[in-house]
């Protein structure tokens, strides 16, 4: 009598959830064979040079800037450098709506994929005018979530999209290395001065010898003026990390 392995009936099984509740795009809900479809990924902006070399704020083609924006010229960031995969407007808004608050949690995986693009990129590319170029990293680290926040959105959509980076890139994912010890307001309800206020002292290393001399990679959904991240890279350097560097989705340009 032929054996029915797991990984068959798995495979049954799904074809018949197909069947029955065919695959949708994540965000405009058309029925497609992936978790998002052809047409909301062309429709990402993705951010190209001309940017900030610090920051990765895109710049204006058209106009003259320095190698630096406004922001990374007046204050030093804590973390060294960081980069996104598409601007936050348009169906890159409503793709990062539709994972973290739509309990999308499918959407990490084309979204963690060009996230890896951008993070392969830079790692094998010479940007020239920086100080120092990428190094390979020793692990990636998501932005954590306090625990009551978490469990009211069922997942961290940092770590689901630090997961989908570390499966494209083949580098490790260490989820509990940084942990939100207090309770955030959220941050696109407060303005620039109210978001760096409103991360101090959020976060704190949960194993400092882990960290010690390390080079990581800290993963997020947006990169707005930079407060939490910027926080996640003090905190870790506080702990002895050798270099912390930014990876986001996406990036809100302000003006």
């Amino acid at each position: 009598m032929k054996t029915v392995t797991k990984a068959a009936q798995r495979r049954w099984w799904e074809r018949v959830l197909d069947w029955f509740y065919p695959p949708r795009c994540g965000v405009c809900r058309r029925f497609c064979e992936d978790f998002l479809c052809p047409d909301c990924r062309a429709q990402w902006v993705t951010i190209a040079p001309p940017y900030c070399l610090w920051c990765g704020r895109p710049f204006d083609p058209r106009a003259k800037t320095s190698p630096l924006c406004g922001l990374c010229l007046q204050r030093r960031y804590q973390f060294d450098y960081a980069r996104s995969a598409v601007r936050y407007e348009g169906i890159g808004r409503e793709t990062v709506h539709a994972f973290k608050f739509h309990r999308r949690p499918q959407l990490a995986q084309p979204m963690g994929e060009a996230m890896a693009e951008v993070l392969l990129r830079v790692l094998n590319a010479d940007e020239g005018l920086l100080p120092e170029g990428w190094m390979r990293p020793d692990f990636l680290l998501p932005i954590p979530l306090h625990k009551r926040t978490q469990r009211e959105r069922g997942y961290n959509q940092a770590a689901l999209l630090a997961r989908a980076v570390g499966e494209r890139t083949g580098f490790p994912v260490a989820e509990n290395l940084l942990a939100q010890v207090r309770e955030m307001k959220p941050q696109a309800s407060l303005g620039e001065k109210e978001r760096w206020e409103n991360v101090k002292g959020a976060f704190a290393v949960t194993d400092k010898e882990v960290v010690k001399g390390r080079i990581i990679v800290l993963v997020d959904d947006v990169m707005t003026t930079g407060a939490t991240l910027d926080e996640g890279a003090r905190v870790l350097k506080g702990a002895g990390a050798a270099r912390v560097y930014c990876l986001t989705f996406a990036r809100t340009v302000m003006e």
